[in-house]
């Protein structure tokens, strides 16, 4: 959790540096047209979804759907959607967070900034990941608001209302230094940082690259790469040793890389090919996005809502990406940064190195990748270590009280 460490880190570094603010930012509200509504109303009405080609197509060794989205789930969240889902209603409820907009590097960039009260706040930066948004903060952020966090939210490059650059060279590394400046521009010398997903790799970049800024680093979702020839044997030599939980991680995080990276690939080689489709299509986009709600979550097989997620919530989530049309540019990560494509000359996701600022570690069961704790440690410098009961890949989403407390 969040708020535990909240004192470690201000033991570890009393007098975090505040500057003052060199980023001309402008309050935004989230609004759109009513014709925006009444497109994606009719396009839904009209929907032609596909047939089952498959009867009791079952399940994949980790719960998720074998042969992709559920027909009848797609229908009953397409029924949801079409009658009785309120966008407006929802609005409201993004629009209790505070949200700005900055040029920042050239680019249009979308944030929520929230401060404490607390005097000695520490500043926060929380970053989402794909097929996330900040939709999946807004139950946390009051809550780490509360505990005396300073929360900075960015809509990361190429989502919601945050522009993409139209050149190539959007990798994990190029959108780290984007919102490390962007925190330096808002005045926070010192931070630290949380990440999820995509958030995850970028938030540990962050923390190599720039740890007299950086000062702590706290991850739901951790790529660990041993960073030298000792730290791999030390791996290996560990294996013999861990526990039957970590075997069982290990074989989860194998079949996740077995059956469940094709849209890794899909979206790292040809992604605008995929665009055209989902951006024309609300059932597409849906199908996309709740396959991901479905097998990442902590629903143990059944739908989504199992995990604790409402309709409401996941629906609120799809609709950011297709009114706001960044389905396309959300798969800019994963050209740029996995290596899948002739252009790239090698993956970027890692962090580059040892990562020696302070590290906590929310290692939920029920995430993609789980790696022994001795193998995380030889590339991070873990400072605390929580094993919730509950909780899939979208923690912050789906166990807000437990992310936060």
């Amino acid at each position: 959790s969040l708020s535990s460490p909240r004192g470690q880190c201000r033991s570890l570094f009393p007098a975090l540096q505040i500057t003052v603010m060199a980023l001309a930012v402008e309050p935004f509200t989230v609004h759109v047209e009513d014709s925006a509504l009444e497109d994606l109303k009719r396009r839904l009405e009209f929907a032609r979804v596909a047939p089952e080609n498959v009867k009791d197509a079952g399940l994949d060794p980790n719960g998720a759907w074998a042969y992709g989205t559920d027909r009848a789930t797609l229908e009953r969240y397409l029924s949801h959607w079409r009658d009785r889902f309120d966008w407006r209603q929802q609005e409201k409820s993004l629009n209790a967070r505070q949200h700005f907009t900055a040029t920042h590097r050239g680019l249009r960039t979308h944030f929520i900034h929230e401060r404490s009260a607390v005097s000695d706040a520490i500043p926060l930066l929380l970053v989402h990941g794909w097929p996330g948004s900040v939709v999946e903060f807004l139950k946390v952020i009051p809550l780490l608001v509360a505990a005396g966090f300073d929360v900075v939210a960015p809509s990361l490059p190429g989502y919601a209302w945050s522009e993409a650059p139209s050149s190539r060279g959007m990798h994990v590394a190029w959108v780290a230094e984007h919102l490390h400046s962007l925190m330096q521009e808002l005045g926070y010398a010192q931070y630290v940082a949380q990440g999820g997903d995509w958030g995850g790799m970028i938030c540990s970049r962050i923390a190599r690259r720039f740890p007299q800024h950086c000062v702590a680093l706290h991850l739901n979702f951790c790529v660990a790469m041993p960073t030298s020839l000792y730290g791999v044997l030390k791996a290996l030599a560990g294996l013999p040793f861990i526990s039957s939980e970590e075997w069982a991680a290990l074989k989860s995080t194998y079949q996740f890389l077995q059956y469940e990276t094709a849209y890794q690939r899909i979206q790292g080689t040809k992604p605008q090919s995929l665009a055209y489709g989902l951006h024309d299509s609300p059932v597409g986009l849906l199908a996309w996005h709740l396959e991901k709600f479905q097998s990442w979550s902590d629903c143990n097989g059944a739908s989504p809502e199992a995990s604790g997620l409402t309709l409401d919530e996941i629906l609120t989530n799809v609709t950011l990406y297709w009114l706001t049309g960044c389905v396309g540019s959300s798969f800019r990560l994963y050209y740029e940064s996995l290596g899948h494509n002739p252009h790239a000359s090698r993956p970027s996701i890692a962090p580059g190195g040892y990562v020696a600022v302070p590290t906590g570690i929310i290692w939920s069961k029920h995430e993609l990748i789980k790696l022994p704790r001795h193998v995380v440690e030889a590339a991070f410098n873990v400072k605390q270590w929580s094993v919730p009961d509950r909780g899939g890949h979208f923690f912050a989403f789906e166990q807000p009280d437990e992310f936060a407390k």
